[in-house]
């Protein structure tokens, strides 16, 4: 039997699992403007090209989709030429829309967009721009300030587009850049949509394709806390070996599994960081311990505790604080242990 397990890369059909709720608030929900929030390997890339296959398979559906990955865009030529490619490896969108590369070519992204947008109303359907990585709008801004409010006029064209945006949390400094002087730029994607972790019943159907024994199942899904790429990684390490105990030790050992540990922890800002480094080296706090620990008042730390709760960095059990999954709990009491106690 093949390996039925995908670790480290998007998934979407029969291998896509969970995300009903969301699914149907894009594809069938009132809001044009959405901004997907989740931390780093939570499935933001997956979301999106399930996004794309459930439109391009359906008859009824008012939308044609484009997928835009920004990653390093960097500036607004970068943006142009990522938009550009995007256009040039959906053949089902250029065939839908009847529009060439070479419609496009020449064009500043703005006006790039503006004929994608035309051109698909033109034929009868509503653009769906699927855009991945939009944390790339910050390092465009710094650079390319201007494109933004263009940008954003396009991406908020009420029935003509439907514009999801997937980003971590550090997408929200973009409000707070001071050479944006226009309208916020995510003002009609708030409230952000939560990317969380899988729910029980969606981790169990993932698992269930490796024929685990249940405790195997529920031991997976109790050191995961139900993490996507950890649930896919064990599993797919599980069905190679039949030894449970051999693969937790060594993912919990796996440099590439602290790798991607430290780089999500550093995509959180500086208050959300003292929160959880507390909570690491104690085991759990209380909501009021946490807001005196960073340095915050109780309705930031509530507000900040809600993002890390639904991101899976946390969960709550009787009014106490806990790192999420066991993994990371490891990795945070390490690094947590490494460094000075506050004063």
């Amino acid at each position: 039997m093949r390996n039925p397990f995908i670790a480290g890369s998007w998934v979407r059909a029969e291998n896509f699992f969970g995300r009903t709720a969301i699914l149907r608030d894009v594809l069938e929900g009132e809001r044009d403007s959405l901004w997907v929030v989740g931390a780093r390997r939570l499935g933001k890339t997956s979301l999106l090209k399930e996004l794309e296959h459930r439109a391009l398979q359906n008859p009824q559906t008012p939308f044609v989709p484009l997928y835009w990955d920004l990653q390093g865009s960097a500036d607004a030529r970068g943006l142009a030429d990522g938009l550009l490619g995007s256009v040039e490896d959906s053949e089902a969108f250029r065939r839908a829309t009847d529009i060439a590369v070479e419609d496009l070519e020449g064009h500043s992204v703005a006006d790039m967009l503006t004929t994608l947008v035309r051109r698909t109303v033109r034929s009868g359907w509503r653009l769906l721009l699927l855009i991945d990585e939009a944390e790339e709008f910050l390092t465009v801004a710094r650079t390319d300030a201007a494109v933004l409010p263009r940008l954003r006029r396009v991406f908020q064209k009420g029935n003509e587009v439907r514009t999801v945006l997937t980003a971590t949390r550090r997408l929200a400094q973009i409000d707070d850049l001071p050479d944006v002087a226009t309208s916020p730029f995510l003002q009609g994607f708030i409230p952000a949509l939560y990317l969380t972790p899988l729910q029980p019943e969606e981790a169990r159907a993932l698992l269930a394709r490796g024929k685990f024994s249940e405790e195997e199942q529920a031991r997976i899904q109790e050191r995961t806390a139900n993490h996507p790429f950890l649930l896919q990684l064990i599993a797919s390490r599980l069905f190679e070996s039949r030894d449970l105990a051999a693969t937790l030790d060594q993912v919990a050992a796996d440099e590439m599994v602290s790798n991607f540990f430290s780089v999500d922890f550093q995509t959180l800002d500086a208050r959300e960081r003292a929160l959880l480094e507390p909570v690491a080296r104690s085991g759990e706090q209380s909501l009021d311990e946490l807001a005196r620990a960073a340095a915050v008042s109780k309705e930031t730390a509530e507000t900040l505790l809600f993002g890390l709760r639904m991101m899976g960095y946390l969960s709550l059990e009787n009014g106490r604080f806990r790192i999420g999954n066991w993994f990371f709990e490891r990795w945070l009491r390490r690094v947590a242990a490494a460094e000075p106690r506050p004063a």
